[in-house]
């Protein structure tokens, strides 16, 4: 019998863990206010800002 080889998907769960450790590199250095800023950047040019001002209003 022939072995059937899955091929493995998206993994949502390592997706989050190393996009939590990039943003956690990046804002090491950073100040509270800093941080605040980074956010709301990276917010802007993200398909999130939407979503984003809709919590806001």
């Amino acid at each position: 019998m022939k072995r059937t080889t899955i091929k493995k998907g998206f993994n949502c769960l390592d997706f989050k863990q190393s996009s939590q450790e990039k943003i956690a590199t990046e804002i090491k250095n950073l100040s509270h206010s800093e941080q605040i800023k980074y956010f709301k950047e990276n917010i802007d040019e993200s398909d999130l800002r939407i979503w984003w001002e809709s919590l806001n209003t």
